[in-house]
């Protein structure tokens, strides 16, 4: 089917996290006197306290007598669970917030050094709940887990990750579909199954930079890496050095040097997957575009050093995104005069036809692209929904947002 012929379903935001289903956990629980509780709350805190858990708060009020207090004393292990309400994983559905589902325990049960502590402190009732093993990700979530057992809403420290697919929009979609079909045309022109396309939504009219799959003649160039490295030649072509004529090298900004970081530090964990992508077809029709060479430095391509570095390379060295910018703050930061070379790849759109694998995910982080967009999953080896969620690494100095775009399946 040509790629013009090719009918897409509507483009999803892929979730930075998977939802989390609730798992819960046995808690011993008592009730005390009020009057007990600034001193039973030291006393559990040095006896037995709950690092793992510091988001179940460690006492409540007794649902049913406002002269008691309950506290979990300690968890159990899923073996002392007998004649409770939950198994292992539940849903609040089958867990509700009824006393009358709680399970009796003979204080037996309970380690010495709370025996004797529910002694001291006039313990009664000592019952067996369950409470949310790990904390909530969203506020819908801290609604339904807080009824097994009260649990503190702490705002992740990341702010809210994205856990479902969002569609997007009728204006965003079309953008989306014209610049794939772009890609998946390359691909069939190039008899590979995967190629790439740069795209800058300000200026959206044509692609930046475009390439197919070249990892049947070497195994590194899959197709995100060889956009990457044309659209630093592009810019090399387009701003060369003042002072001598020849090419800037990374210092001043070029995205080639990018690709070779993203191997280093992803090439060990890549694995095998690294020839899984577009190994088909005669390696003499891959193509990419603008074509000046092979991939940077070991790969045949300029190599430029530090050396040279002036002015021009600290004002464009200035344009680098904050650490941990995400995609709006980098298109901000990519905001520059028309005659001034673009730090790498800030603000731009990539469209794969395959799901990027970690290495090319790394090197998307490194050209500080903005949107990812892919048409066709890869469970096995995809970093970006697949087998990882690259982008939900907050701990990198870049993140971008990722979108699949499947093809309609036939009916």
């Amino acid at each position: 089917m040509a790629s013009d012929d090719v009918a897409f379903e509507t483009a999803v935001r892929v979730p930075s996290q998977r939802e989390l289903e609730l798992q819960t956990l046995p808690l011993a629980v008592a009730a005390f006197p009020n009057k007990a509780g600034n001193v039973l709350m030291k006393a559990l805190g040095s006896v037995a306290p709950l690092a793992d858990l510091k988001h179940l708060k460690r006492v409540r009020k007794a649902p049913e007598d406002a002269s008691l207090l309950e506290a979990i004393l300690c968890t159990l292990d899923d073996d002392d669970d007998d004649g409770a309400p939950c198994s292992g994983v539940a849903s609040t559905d089958a867990c509700p917030a009824d006393p009358s589902t709680s399970a009796d325990l003979a204080p037996g049960r309970l380690p010495e050094a709370l025996q004797a502590l529910y002694a001291q402190h006039g313990g009664q009732r000592l019952r067996l709940v369950r409470g949310a093993a790990v904390a909530p990700q969203t506020r819908q979530q801290w609604d339904a887990w807080t009824k097994l057992w009260p649990i503190t809403w702490r705002i992740p420290d990341h702010g809210t990750p994205v856990t479902e697919e969002t569609p997007v929009d009728a204006p965003t979609q079309q953008y989306f579909e014209r610049h794939m079909r772009a890609a998946l045309r390359l691909a069939s022109q190039a008899g590979v199954d995967n190629a790439a396309v740069l795209v800058d939504p300000e200026a959206a009219q044509a692609p930046v930079a475009e390439a197919a799959d070249r990892s049947a003649v070497h195994p590194l160039r899959h197709a995100v890496m060889a956009v990457v490295q044309a659209a630093s030649e592009r810019d090399l072509e387009q701003w060369p050095s003042e002072a001598d004529g020849a090419p800037q090298g990374a210092a001043g900004g070029g995205a080639g040097d990018a690709l070779a970081e993203g191997a280093v530090e992803a090439g060990a964990e890549a694995g095998p997957e690294r020839l899984q992508h577009g190994e088909s077809g005669d390696p003499a029709a891959v193509s990419a575009r603008p074509t000046h060479g092979s991939i940077a430095g070991s790969f045949g391509g300029a190599a430029v050093g530090p050396s040279g570095a002036g002015p021009d390379d600290e004002e464009l060295a200035s344009k680098r995104p904050r650490l941990g910018a995400g995609p709006e703050e980098a298109a901000r930061d990519a905001a520059a005069p028309a005659a001034s070379r673009p730090y790498m790849c800030t603000g731009y759109d990539c469209f794969v036809v395959r799901e990027p694998c970690i290495m090319c995910a790394m090197a998307l982080v490194h050209s500080r692209v903005q949107r990812v967009i892919y048409c066709r999953p890869d469970a096995a080896y995809g970093a970006l929904g697949g087998c990882r969620r690259l982008h939900a690494c907050k701990s990198l100095n870049h993140n971008y947002e990722v979108y699949r775009l499947e093809l309609k399946r036939p009916t």
